[in-house]
C-alpha cells in the first residue's frame, strides 16, 4: 500500500513545473519535467474575488474567497472627483514621517523620492501602471504608495477636478497570465500616457511594447521585477538576490543548520523570482553543507500551488523547512502545512493577512517584507521625473523588513505589512 502511494506522489511531482533535488546541495538538483494532465480545477480565488484596487485587497488572505469577480482591466483614477476627504490628507500626512517613507530616503539613492520640489507635471498629465496583478495585498500596498504620491503632486500643483494628474492601475487577476497583461499593455500604450510604469510577469515578454513606448516617446519606469531587454528609464525594486539569501540564513538557523527543505517560488518567468531563488539555493549550498533541498516547485497553470505543496509533504515526510518566494504562494503553502499537521518552519517574503496570522501564532517564523508603500510612491516620484526630463537613479531600492513575532506588532512596521 506504502509502495503505490508512493508511486501516485512521484507521478504529481513529475510535472514540468517540479525540480526535485534529492541530491546534496554541492551537487546540481536534478529536474524531473515530465507533464501530467490534470482536471481543470475551479480557480478557487478567482471567481469568487472582487477587484478592489482602491483598497485593502489581499489575495494572500482568506478574504478573498469572499470578494466577487470584476473585470482584469478596470482603472482607476486616484481620487474621486472634486476635494480629497480630511481623513485622507491626514493620512498622506502621517505617512510622510511613516518608517517606509524615512527607509526610502535613506536608500543611498543620490535623489530623494520622496521630494516633489521642482516636479511641475502638467494638468491632467496620465501616468499608466500596469502590473502582474491586482489581486493582492502587495500591489494593493503598491497603489496607496502611488496615490498618496499623485494627491501630493495635484495638492502642490493646485489642480483640481479635469486638471487633476490621473493614475491609472491595471493588471490581470491571474500573475501567471502572461498573455493577457500583454494585451493590456498594448490597451494602455494605445491610450498615449504620459509614462508607463510597468511590472511584468515574464521579462522576455514586453520587448514589442517597449519598443512601441520608445518610439511614442513614452518614458518606462520598471518596479518590483525587471525586463531583459527595451529601453527603461529607471527600475525600483528591491535587492532580490539579497532577499533569498536572508532567507536562506534565517530558514537555517530555524532548524538548526541541517535537515531537509523544499521552496515553492511564483512564476518563474518573473526576474524577481528567479533572483530570490537563486539567492536563497545558493547561500544555502556553499554556507549549509548538511541541508538539502528535496525540492523546488514553481507556480504555474497546470498544477495548483496547493497541490504541488500536499504532494512535496507526501513524498518527504521528513521535510524540516519550506522557503516561499511571494505572498500568494505562502499562503498555500501555509494551508497545505496546516492539512497536513506537520510541524513545518516557513520562512517568506511579503506578508498579507494570512502570513501575519501564521507568524503571530507560530506556524510561520517570518518573513522579508518589501517597502510595498515606499515602491509606489518612488516609482511615480520617478516616472513624474522621466516625464519631465529629469534625471533618475538607474536602480532605486525601496527596501525591505525582516518581519517575525518580535516585531510583529511594533506599530513602526505596521505599514509594511498588508490587509
Amino acid at each position: 500500500m506504502k509502495r503505490a502511494v508512493a508511486v501516485l506522489l512521484c507521478a504529481v511531482l513529475a510535472t514540468g513545473s517540479i525540480t526535485s533535488c534529492q541530491s546534496k546541495k554541492s551537487e546540481t538538483a536534478a529536474s524531473s519535467s515530465v507533464k501530467e494532465e490534470k482536471e481543470t480545477k475551479t480557480d478557487k480565488d478567482n471567481e469568487n474575488e472582487k477587484d478592489d484596487t482602491s483598497k485593502n485587497d489581499s489575495k494572500g488572505a482568506e478574504n478573498t474567497e469572499n470578494q466577487e469577480n470584476v473585470s482584469t482591466d478596470i482603472k482607476t483614477d486616484t481620487k474621486s472627483e472634486g476635494d480629497e476627504s480630511e481623513n485622507t490628507d491626514a493620512e498622506n500626512d502621517d505617512m510622510k514621517d511613516d518608517l517606509t517613507m524615512q527607509k526610502l530616503r535613506e536608500n543611498g539613492s543620490s535623489i530623494d523620492y520622496t521630494s516633489l520640489e521642482e516636479i511641475n507635471l502638467e494638468a491632467g498629465s496620465h501616468i499608466a501602471v500596469v502590473v502582474k496583478s491586482t489581486k493582492n495585498g502587495f500591489w494593493t500596498s503598491v497603489k496607496r504608495g502611488m496615490d498618496a504620491a499623485v494627491a501630493d503632486l495635484n495638492e502642490k500643483l493646485g489642480y483640481k477636478g479635469d486638471d487633476k494628474i490621473k493614475l491609472t492601475f491595471e493588471g490581470p487577476s491571474d500573475e501567471t497570465d502572461v498573455e493577457d497583461q500583454i494585451n493590456i499593455i498594448d490597451a494602455v500604450l494605445g491610450e498615449n500616457p504620459d509614462v508607463l510604469c510597468l511590472s511584468a510577469i515574464d521579462m522576455d515578454s514586453c520587448q514589442a511594447q517597449l519598443e512601441a513606448a520608445e518610439e511614442n516617446g513614452i518614458p518606462v519606469i520598471v518596479l518590483d521585477s525587471g525586463v531583459k531587454t527595451g529601453n527603461v528609464n529607471a527600475t525600483c525594486v528591491v535587492d532580490n538576490y539579497q532577499a533569498g539569501v536572508q532567507a536562506a540564513v534565517k530558514l537555517a538557523d530555524t532548524i538548526g543548520g541541517s535537515g531537509k527543505i523544499a521552496v515553492m517560488t511564483h512564476v518563474e518567468s518573473a526576474q524577481n523570482c528567479q533572483e530570490r531563488e537563486q539567492g536563497f539555493t545558493e547561500t544555502i549550498a556553499e554556507k549549509y553543507p548538511d541541508i538539502e533541498i528535496v525540492n523546488i516547485s514553481h507556480q504555474n497553470e497546470e498544477t495548483s500551488v496547493s497541490e504541488m505543496a500536499e504532494s512535496v509533504l507526501k513524498l518527504f515526510p521528513d521535510v524540516k523547512g519550506y522557503f516561499c518566494t511571494n505572498e500568494n504562494v505562502s499562503g498555500d503553502v501555509l494551508d497545505a502545512i496546516s492539512a497536513s499537521g506537520k510541524e513545518v518552519a516557513v520562512v517568506g517574503i511579503d506578508a498579507g493577512k494570512k502570513q501575519k496570522d501564521a507568524i503571530k501564532s507560530g506556524k510561520e517564523v517570518g518573513v522579508l517584507v518589501q517597502n510595498a508603500y515606499g515602491m509606489g510612491y518612488a516609482t511615480v516620484v520617478a516616472a513624474a521625473r522621466a516625464v519631465l526630463g529629469m534625471e533618475n537613479d538607474e536602480s532605486i531600492n525601496p527596501g525591505m523588513e525582516w518581519i517575525d513575532s518580535e516585531n510583529i506588532s511594533d506599530e513602526r512596521y505596521a505599514n509594511y505589512l498588508y490587509d
